[in-house]
């Protein structure tokens, strides 16, 4: 029993029985119980789930939540400080609480979100949940399949889930629907003979694999590999061995995080060091140093984040995709590639005839549904009656509505009877009128499928559909409009031509005949099968879902590679990519073949020249998003099946179909509920408006509070009294960080965000020209502050109006300035002011709570602040507005800059 699972297929079934020391009466009850404890059961090795609390204590990761911890410990103290002695109260502690807030929210949606941990592997196992049909001691019984144990026999026929990897020695007309596992959507037609080529799963036409479905026909094998062993336990393998990586969002904000807690280090050490030396008391330094630290980290951001996300997820719902992943939300808007199954997520995963060849005329059915319905076409109402007749599809549901029917069956023959009934024809009817008396059912061996029809009281007819080459050969005439015709060479070589056409735009050719009998003839043994009449050929394909063109080109045009991964052919699949006008010339395509023949260093440096991948294993699909990994790209992988888990796991942002396996879905971050690829266009616009609010929500967080910072910093430069005092500081924290951003989270998407290309893993939240926007914002509102405070301070000798002044201006110029941060893109005169209602309730309430800190007499005695009169607020006003017009001034450079840069 040495030989490997990959080796079986190359075997005789007597080989088979051989190495597993079994045969056709099965294993003796002894022996199983001997193969039990030898190889365990036919189940998933079962991870240990984490404890409730071992998922919650892992929400507490990152650095912002540790910055956030520290911070709220620090003001505590601070806060109990000021007050002699251990004080909770809201209004003493309130911004202590706000951060601590902060990290409650993420903690419980990160804990609510990722309670899913272990659910992918718990999908897999219900897979192999099921009964087998088994012979043992020669005879047959039902067993549990998790009984079964490799040279055991196993019996199976159509409805059934096959139970364990096998291999066939005995079928009758067995068809398997493999398309969760091999990506591909026609049902294989199985045999028993051994296979001398090494094949990739889906060509292994002998062997059976665990959780695909009989769709036809019935068979017997012997189990060769059962569990973790099979090809879907190697797949729940990869997904268990395969990491789960951080977001690009989370590498930028832990990136962005230790940035700011550096930067908050050198700011307290600085004005520690500078109060020392100007003889200031060491205690008031450090509360002071601690304060204006604290107000340099923006609280509001984790929360923002959080709410931003939560909101993006919501409107990717309304997209139809549902983000199951909250850092997610934001990946799939920083793609730069993305890695597309293609049977049922870019095509319909249905099969369709598309094209009729004829002598007369090639018929497009897919485009000319007017004409198919003519009548006058005589032979493609004969050839779509013929292929009606000649076909085991049935209607399930015949006395419900058109609209409503149900076909079931083989999906050749299922595109066969749509055709002939979406042309007119009478199934039921026609049925009736013509009986069958007699059919040779199709054999991948034969490759043909013959039906015996009753045509008359002197005739019978024979239709004939299958291989072209089975079909050309037994063909003397043709026939052509109502007349038959000598169907010579010359002719059979035009045919032979347009099959290779057609199987160059990778469609499935059948080839279709008939021939009139004598009414004796009851029997298809009675009948000579090489005097048929060739009809035509049918073009049969999986089409292309009818927005996934132009879903394409949006996503080529926001500057996002698409590369095609399928386990179809590769003329199939270079005949997708074509109508999609994707790249697909030879040097574009790359086969599973050729892949096992390179290093991952070979592929990495030509991922980026392959748009098509055809007849790929799991492992292929991991190595392709590894490889883009690798060229620091951030990829999205896309799939429906089984095969495509351990992909969807890998990629930055899996994406899988609401009608795709309960495995894909389970293993992705996000899910399209309408199954569109269109849909992620929407994800991506949305996904790209998630990071786009977070810039903004940092930018005015982070320049808010440096404006406080170098106002700290200058005035203690210049030997100053402290400009605000530790309480003030915290306030405007509160005001400025709090309902503020949080509105700048309900932003909506602006329009040109998918005229920009994306912007990739390296990309940082604060780039250069939102650097210099902070640096001019907090320099030039801390400068104008630091003038602000001096005069007031030297021209009245009012400390408390001079601080109150401060005070105000710092709070008016943030909630004025948060009008330039809505948009990076426009001039504050270009957009409504008034279009985010989240945003104008917050500035009056964020205001409200100001006035109450300077006119509120309670508030006035715990903020040292006093009343300020008009000419005050005339001053703070103009200050406010000299401060947006510099923001503006630089906008508009950059905006010109930035419209010079998307024309080239």
């Amino acid at each position: 029993m040495g030989t490997t699972k990959t080796q079986y297929y190359h075997l005789s079934a007597e080989d088979v029985f051989k190495q597993l020391q079994s045969s056709r009466e099965g294993l003796s009850a002894s022996e199983v119980a001997k193969r039990a404890v030898e190889y365990g059961s036919n189940t998933l090795p079962k991870e240990k789930p984490p404890t409730w609390l071992a998922l919650l204590l892992s929400q507490f990761k990152g650095i912002l939540i540790y910055i956030l911890l520290v911070a709220a410990g620090i003001n505590f103290g601070l806060v109990c400080r000021e007050h002699n002695g251990l004080t909770f109260g809201l209004s003493e502690q309130a911004d202590t609480y706000i951060i601590l807030l902060a990290v409650l929210v993420n903690v419980i949606i990160g804990f609510v979100q990722e309670g899913r941990a272990q659910k992918s592997l718990q999908a897999l196992e219900k897979i192999i949940t099921l009964k087998a049909r088994v012979v043992r001691d020669g005879r047959e019984q039902m067993i549990d399949a998790k009984e079964l144990v490799p040279g055991d026999i196993i019996i199976i026929a159509a409805g059934d889930k096959v139970p364990a990897d096998a291999r066939l020695f005995e079928v009758e007309k067995l068809a398997i629907n493999e398309a969760p596992l091999t990506g591909e959507s026609a049902p294989e037609d199985k045999v028993t003979d051994e296979l001398k080529k090494d094949l990739s799963l889906g060509d292994q036409a002998n062997m059976i694999f665990t959780g695909t479905t009989i769709t036809k026909g019935q068979g017997v094998a012997v189990v060769v590999e059962i569990g973790e062993k099979t090809e879907i336990g190697h797949i729940a393998k990869l997904l268990k061995e395969t990491k789960d990586e951080e977001t690009p969002l989370q590498q930028k904000l832990n990136v962005f995080s230790k940035n700011i807690g550096l930067v908050i280090l050198g700011v307290t050490i600085l004005l520690v060091i500078i109060g020392y030396l100007q003889g200031d008391p060491f205690i008031e330094i450090f509360t002071v140093s601690v304060a204006v630290a604290v107000s340099a980290l923006p609280e509001g951001l984790a929360v923002a984040v959080t709410v931003i996300l939560a909101v993006g997820m919501r409107r990717i719902l309304g997209q139809k995709a549902l983000v199951r992943k909250l850092a997610a939300a934001e990946t799939l808007g920083s793609t730069t590639v993305i890695c597309t199954d293609k049977t049922g997520t870019l095509t319909e995963g249905n099969m369709r005839v598309t094209n009729l060849i004829t002598w007369s005329k090639d018929f497009d059915i897919g485009h000319t549904e007017k004409e198919h319905r003519d009548e006058k076409n005589e032979e493609l109402i004969f050839a779509l009656h013929a292929g009606m007749l000649n076909n085991d599809a049935r209607i399930d549901n015949p006395d419900d509505n058109l609209e409503k029917w149900v076909i079931s069956g083989n999906l050749t023959e299922r595109a066969l009877l749509s055709a002939a009934i979406q042309a007119g024809i009478d199934y039921k009817q026609e049925r009736a009128k013509y009986p069958r008396l007699d059919s040779v059912p199709f054999d991948s061996s034969i490759k043909y499928m013959a039906t015996l029809h009753k045509l008359s009281e002197e005739q019978n007819i024979v239709y004939f559909k299958g291989a072209s080459e089975k079909v050309l050969a037994r063909c003397q005439k043709i026939r052509v409009g109502n007349q038959t015709e000598i169907f010579d060479e010359e002719k059979k070589k035009k045919f032979q031509e347009k099959f290779i056409a057609l199987s160059g735009k990778g469609l499935r050719v059948i080839a279709i005949a008939y021939q009139k009998v004598d009414r004796e003839q009851q029997k298809l043994t009675d009948v000579d099968l090489n005097e048929l009449v060739f009809i035509g050929f049918f073009g049969i394909k999986d089409p292309l879902r009818s927005t996934s063109k132009e879903t394409v080109h949006l996503c080529q045009k926001a500057g996002i590679k698409i590369v095609m991964i399928t386990g179809d052919h590769k003329l199939t699949a270079q005949a997708i990519a074509q109508d999609l006008k994707l790249p697909a010339q030879e040097e574009n395509i790359l086969e599973g073949e050729d892949l096992d023949k390179m290093s991952d260093d070979q592929l990495k440096e030509i991922v980026d020249k392959i748009s098509v991948y055809a007849r790929v294993s799991p492992e292929h699909k991991l190595r392709i998003v590894q490889a883009w990994f690798k060229r620091g790209e951030v990829v999205a992988m896309t799939g429906d099946g089984i095969n495509d888990s351990p992909a969807l796991k890998a990629a930055d942002i899996g994406v899988a179909l609401g009608s795709g396996t309960q495995v894909a879905k389970e293993t992705a971050e996000m899910v399209i509920l309408d199954d569109h690829f269109k849909s992620i266009v929407g994800a991506v616009k949305e996904g790209r408006g998630i990071f786009d609010n977070i810039k903004k929500t940092v930018l005015y967080l982070i320049s808010d509070s440096f404006s406080e910072v170098i106002l700290v910093i200058g005035t203690m430069i210049l030997g100053l009294p402290l400009p605000l005092t530790a309480a003030q500081i915290l306030w405007i924290n509160l005001v400025n960080d709090t309902l503020p951003s949080l509105s700048l989270t309900q932003e909506p998407r602006e329009k040109e965000i998918m005229d920009e290309p994306p912007r990739g893993r390296k990309a940082k939240i604060l780039d250069k020209e939102m650097k210099i926007l902070v640096a001019i914002a907090s320099g030039v509102n801390g400068l104008m502050n630091i003038v602000l405070f001096v005069c007031f301070y030297k021209f009245t000798g009012d400390i408390v109006l001079a601080r109150t002044v401060v005070f105000a201006a710092l709070g008016v110029d943030s909630l004025v300035y948060i009008f330039s941060v809505r948009s990076l893109r426009h001039s504050v005169l270009k957009f409504n002011p008034f279009s985010n209602k989240y945003l104008i309730g917050a500035l009056i309430i964020s205001f409200g709570f100001l006035l109450a800190a300077i006119y509120w007499p309670f508030m006035q005695q715990i903020m040292k602040t006093k009343s300020l009169g008009l000419f005050e607020w005339v001053i703070v006003a103009s200050m406010s507005i000299v401060v947006v017009s510099l923001i503006e001034l630089v906008k508009y450079v950059f905006l010109r800059r930035g419209n010079r840069a998307v024309k080239n």
